[in-house]
């Protein structure tokens, strides 16, 4: 393949989705919040694919299908490994495949700002680099852009911040830190939904959101 940046983006089955929002919104209000990201997150990535290739990695048969679709290339797992693993499959893809580098997203931020992704994959491929994009609070790990793919050993969730920058640092890999605006929110929480309503922002699922009448938290 003659691009030279793999996207890989973790999806996860819609249905029993955001479970962290369970005392705030309804089954089916999670299932179709996570739906709504997803749809976003193919839309916004299928307009990058001439320059890069997308690579879904998930275990939903209609998430496959979507992904296909969209024109995204899908790594398909018989069952669910959980996201490091995920990632960690799609990385070896990425290898096998001869991409020199690979930026890694998630499939459930608030937005997507095109200014901000093309920042993002301008930046030097340097041998052994790391890119973080960090998440509300800096304990996350909203965007991962490794050259090679396997620089350093993946880790998602609370605390993933922190920790690939000790890994880089350990490996001797230059470590950049870029904070992008749309790479900071995504909905996991009752609390992200809440930084969604207060921020001035319109899109898809922001009136999803609002269609909904949350009551204040």
């Amino acid at each position: 393949m003659s691009r030279e940046t793999n996207i890989v983006i973790p999806v996860k089955d819609p249905r029993g989705a955001k479970s962290r929002m369970g005392d705030w919104l309804s089954p089916r209000q999670r299932e179709e919040l996570a739906l709504t990201l997803v749809q976003q997150t193919l839309l916004f990535f299928r307009d990058l694919s001439d320059a890069h290739h997308i690579l879904v990695v998930t275990d939903s048969d209609s998430m496959k299908d979507l992904a296909e679709e969209s024109g995204a290339t899908v790594l398909f797992e018989v069952e669910s490994s959980g996201e490091t693993a995920a990632v960690n499959k799609a990385t070896r893809w990425s290898l096998d495949h001869g991409f020199r580098r690979q930026l890694v997203v998630p499939a459930d931020m608030a937005s997507w700002d095109r200014t901000d992704i093309e920042r993002l994959l301008a930046m030097p491929a340097e041998q052994a680099s790391l890119v973080l994009c960090p998440a509300t609070g800096d304990n996350g790990t909203n965007a991962v852009l490794s050259c090679p793919p396997d620089v350093v050993p993946f880790r998602f969730g609370d605390k993933s911040f922190p920790e690939y920058q000790v890994r880089a640092r350990e490996r001797q890999v230059l470590c950049t830190v870029l904070r992008l605006r749309s790479l900071v929110l995504d909905l996991d929480t009752p609390d992200d939904l809440d930084c969604l309503l207060q921020q001035d922002q319109h899109g898809v699922v922001r009136a999803l959101v609002d269609a909904w009448n949350l009551p204040v938290r």
